[in-house]
């Protein structure tokens, strides 16, 4: 789609190449004549064969796997030193000569702008049935991309950079999403992550990616990569679309979507109005019963272009409502016995349902007056309303400006389960330590845990025997329970006397391991785990998850361009501010039968020798209340980013490229934060009526009061320089290469979370972490094979500033070595090959070798009078961690009349969980084949059917042993899996394969 020049705009060597394209008016704004149609397909065959690729390139890049790009706009063919509009391109214009707007100060086509880039156009973006946003990415070069969550909370990272993103909690650490140029989060904290309020819908129509380099000194600050998903124009037609979804093993019917679009444009083009929108409803992959996504997305987009005496520009303005609802998958995982060629245990499929059914309860507020209710199968709520506005202006002169303003709210609402492991009835970790017995002391007293089903029957029963009692019988063995002379309760004292629910007999086929770190006299300490009588009779623990999140944010860029004749000048400032929320209730725990859709919590009472009825569960079998997922806080911070920024382009001639950019950050926050994690104070007594003023109901009686001591507040700010500079040399106007430089630092993150102990305010606000990276590429751009092969090294830091305890057993110090260092090298590279008029083929490849040098971590640190005298430091280094070497990727898709077949293939290898040396667990590799057929025989219509994961390959992407607690000493979870390989162990695999059915009629 070629960009919409802007009227009168004036031409010279390198106007034609960075300042022509300054507008992102392509994106947002009119189309012009000849331009496709909303949705179609412009091979553009047509147009004038290009000449022969060489054979060096054909072997470079072929070689390489590249990844393609489909041609997005085109360029003018030649620079105009007056104020006249640049001819039309001749001939095929190439992925390398398209403009991009992410990474760059100002409009700039990719091969000038010496940057590391992708792009996905609307054609891409059509050949396949993305499931969320960051689905989208996966093809890109360099990305690799966690997407086993579905539409939200996934990781998305960079050139190997792992560090930081280990959870979908912090899955954009080192990556920024932007919507039409900027932040979707300006400030994203652990649970608040940019693919939270980013919904991709049938008017996007471009996503462009810059890795490393310029990204560090774009808009917003990532030192990782910027994903720049851009609102496509105004086009005076609708459309409508249409999609349904069948995953699962049993490819049952999930996934039901609606999307539609309108525009209008009066007769002059220069106003317009686009409405746009999708509403959807899906049971998942793993159909509990409800539906686990539902919810939609509404934007209006208003267009206006303008031209006076001073010139000629054009505003936007679009409007979003986002309240969307989905479900998180990772967390429920298959059993079976091994994880390399795993045996799968009956009753429990690849698609195994463990979503909670009821365990809904009413709760205090705790910080604030009232109450308020959980119900875990809600699931996660994203609701954000923004409005930005984008404008654009070029004088008759030499300079240009634009700018973006952009304000928001955005809340995220969790209420869910996690769980929490199994465990067998007969541990105090399903009893006595699950419900609080430990603290007021009932387990000293004789009685019986009973567990019943939400039908009011009784389906187990365990035995506590203490002070001289002997009750029950073992339902297993058929032999008296020990009697227990002791007072106090001990490791025998528990008995399992009944037990009717499903899975009981699933052993966890434990053993003998020993540890590989030594004690301290130098032996190998080495137990049988579990402990006897705990490897069967498994139940699920479970914990609530409760919490809210909100910010709101106003954020602002403004840039001045100057263009000489062959040089530009930018200027900037880019300013955020948001007030944020972080709310975390600590609701109770819980304790589940463990099968297949049968999770929900038990009924659980306590029934003393003497007749007594202890309550220790509420309506939602949720016991001991002042614990949970999260301790519960409550969290604000106000925060405030000032960043000037200045870049420099200057071409020297037809061969040399020359840019550079710096930007400066200055953040300032102050937060308060209050947390209750302090026992009530008759939480030891057996006569407090806790919350409801009844001592029978054990499950209210032990709660949490806010703690004095960790009221905290801190005001903080921190500045960072950021910079970037680079030399490129065109060989001819179709061969380039270029060297990039880059010092940043992360800008401060988690800034809500990050001061909540006094020990805590001893560090500094940021940075949090560090790259200085080098980059060498090589362009290619001949109109049938284009593409870009990029060498990289990285080097780059986290820091989570560690304290330490000083003397007085009460202060705090930071400790002196705080980054922990790392660094990445590899190649990536892309390419596009229009084979012949019909058949295209789109090759990605990266290849990483990334290593962690120093990993510090401290002993000795604690209250224990010696304070730094006696601080120990370990270094540890190895592989990088859960980085793959390899990841290719290729889609071939061919031209049939009115048909298009794409097939795409990606492959990444095994990749090493972490950089322990004594640990050699390793993820295996995936491989995945996704096919689909296009058909537009019919008048502005178009029909997919997609069908990914066609072979239906499996590929474990997270495993678990069953076995991970109450370990001997030493003894690791790695030298579980070491040395028991055919143990239990909880698997999460792949997706299915599943079928996909879209329909598209334009109007």
């Amino acid at each position: 789609m070629p960009i919409k020049v802007l009227r009168r705009l004036r031409f010279s060597t390198t106007r034609s190449a960075i300042r022509a394209p300054i507008t992102a008016l392509g994106k947002v704004g009119q189309s012009s004549e000849g331009e496709e149609k909303m949705g179609g397909h412009n091979p553009q065959r047509g147009s004038r064969r290009a000449t022969q690729v060489s054979q060096l390139v054909l072997a470079l890049a072929a070689g390489a796997s590249a990844l393609s790009v489909t041609t997005a706009h085109a360029q003018p063919t030649a620079p105009k030193a007056s104020a006249e509009k640049p001819a039309p391109a001749q001939g095929e214009a190439t992925a390398v000569d398209e403009v991009i707007v992410t990474g760059v100060m100002a409009g700039t086509a990719a091969k000038k702008a010496n940057v590391s880039y992708s792009v996905l156009s609307e054609d891409d973006m059509s050949k396949f049935t993305p499931i969320s946003a960051d689905d989208m990415l996966r093809d890109m070069p360099g990305v690799v991309v966690e997407s086993n969550d579905g539409v939200a909370r996934n990781e998305v990272f960079t050139r190997g950079m792992t560090i930081g993103t280990g959870a979908n909690t912090s899955g954009y650490f080192w990556t920024t999403i932007l919507e039409d140029g900027l932040p979707v989060v300006p400030f994203k904290f652990g649970g608040f992550q940019d693919g939270y309020f980013y919904r991709a819908d049938i008017s996007t129509s471009r996503v462009e990616s810059v890795r490393g380099g310029s990204s560090a000194t774009g808009v917003t600050t990532s030192v990782g990569s910027t994903f720049n998903y851009l609102t496509g124009k105004i086009r005076p037609r609708a459309a409508i679309q249409t999609r349904i979804g069948f995953e699962g093993e049993d490819l049952h019917l999930s996934w039901k979507q609606v999307d539609g679009a309108y525009g209008w444009l009066n007769d002059a083009g220069d106003f317009g109005v686009g409405l746009s929108g999708f509403y959807r409803r899906s049971n998942g992959q793993v159909n509990p019963g409800w539906d686990l996504n539902h919810g939609g997305q509404f934007k209006v987009n208003l267009y206006k272009a303008y031209q006076n005496d001073s010139g000629s520009g054009s505003f936007n303005v679009v409007l979003k409502h986002l309240d969307d609802t989905n479900a998180e998958l990772t967390t429920f995982q298959q059993p079976s016995y091994g994880y390399q060629n795993p045996e799968e245990i009956p009753g429990f499929g690849r698609d195994v349902n463990l979503f909670m059914n009821g365990g809904g309860q009413t709760v205090p507020n705790y910080f604030k007056s009232g109450s308020h209710e959980l119900d875990p199968s809600d699931g996660y709520r994203y609701k954000q309303d923004a409005v930005w506005l984008n404008w654009n202006h070029q004088t008759n002169g030499a300079w240009s400006y634009k700018g973006a303003l952009r304000i928001q709210k955005s809340t995220y609402r969790g209420q869910s389960y996690k769980p929490q492991g199994l465990n067998s009835l007969g541990s105090a970790a399903a009893t006595r330590e699950r419900f609080g017995l430990n603290i007021n002391n009932l387990d000293r007293t004789p009685g019986y845990y009973e567990l019943y089903n939400s039908t009011g029957a009784l389906v187990a029963r365990v035995a506590n025997n203490v002070a001289g009692s002997q009750l029950g019988t073992n339902y297993r063995t058929g032999a008296a329970c020990p009697r227990v002379t002791a007072t106090t309760w001990q490791t025998n004292s528990l008995c399992v006397v009944g037990n009717s629910l499903p899975n009981r007999d699933i052993d966890m086929r434990g053993g003998l391991v020993t540890a590989t770190i030594p004690s301290a006299n130098g032996t190998f300490n080495s137990g049988v785990v579990p402990v006897a009588g705990a490897s069967q009779d498994l139940v699920l623990l479970t914990r609530a998850e409760d919490n809210y999140r909100e910010s709101t944010d106003f954020m602002g860029n403004f840039t001045a361009n100057y263009y000489g004749d062959s040089y530009s000048l930018n200027f900037g400032l880019y300013a955020a501010k948001a007030d944020e929320v972080n709310d975390n209730w600590a609701n109770g725990l819980g304790v589940s039968a463990w099968a297949d859709g049968q999770v929900e919590n038990l009924n659980v009472r306590y029934v003393t020798n003497t007749g007594t009825t202890y309550q220790l569960t509420d309506s939602g079998g949720w016991g001991s209340y002042g614990s949970g997922l999260f301790t519960t806080v409550s969290q604000r911070a106000k925060i405030l980013e000032a960043s000037p920024y200045f870049g420099a382009n200057w071409s020297p001639g037809k061969h040399w490229d020359f840019n550079g950019s710096i930007k400066y950050q200055y953040f300032h926050a102050k937060t308060y934060s209050e947390t209750w994690d302090t026992r009530n104070s008759g939480a030891a007594s057996l006569t407090n009526g806790g919350l409801d003023g009844n001592p029978l109901t054990v499950y209210d009686n032990v709660y949490m009061v806010k703690t004095p001591s960790k009221v905290i507040e801190a005001d903080k700010d921190v500045a960072n320089l950021n910079f970037s500079v680079s030399a490129g040399y065109n060989f001819n106007a179709r061969h380039k290469i270029y060297y990039r430089y880059t010092d940043a630092k992360q800008p401060a993150m988690g800034i809500v979370q990050r001061y909540s102990t006094a020990a805590t305010l001893v560090r500094p606000l940021g940075p949090t972490a560090s790259v200085t990276g080098h980059e060498v590429a090589y362009t290619f751009g001949d109109p049938k094979f284009n593409g870009q092969i990029t060498y990289f090294y990285q080097n780059f830091a986290v820091n989570d500033y560690p304290v330490a305890t000083d003397k007085d057993n009460v202060s705090t110090y930071l400790l002196p070595e705080n980054f922990n260092t790392y660094f990445t090298r590899g190649v990536e590279a892309w390419a596009k090959w229009k084979i012949t008029r019909d058949l295209e083929w789109f090759p990605s490849v990266t290849y990483l070798n990334g290593k962690t040098t120093a990993a510090y971590n401290w002993l000795n640190t604690g209250a224990n009078g010696q304070g730094v005298d006696d601080d120990v430091l370990r270094i540890d280094s190895g592989i990088l961690s859960r980085s793959p070497k390899w990841t290719l990727s290729n889609t071939v898709s061919y031209r049939w009349k009115d048909f298009r077949f794409n097939v795409r293939h990606r492959w990444m290898s095994e990749r090493k969980l972490n950089s322990n040396a004594l640990d050699h667990r390793y993820l295996p590799e995936q491989d995945n084949l996704d096919i689909s057929v296009q058909y537009e025989g019919m008048k502005d219509t178009r029909i997919t059917l997609d069908v990914r994961n066609v072979l239906d390959t499996q590929y474990i992407s997270a495993y678990d042993p069953m076995i991970s607690t109450n370990l001997p000493a030493n003894v690791q979870i790695y030298d579980v899996v070491d040395q028991l390989p055919q143990s239990g162990f909880l698997l999460k695999r792949n997706a299915p394969r599943s079928v996909w059915l879209t329909i598209r009629k334009d109007f």
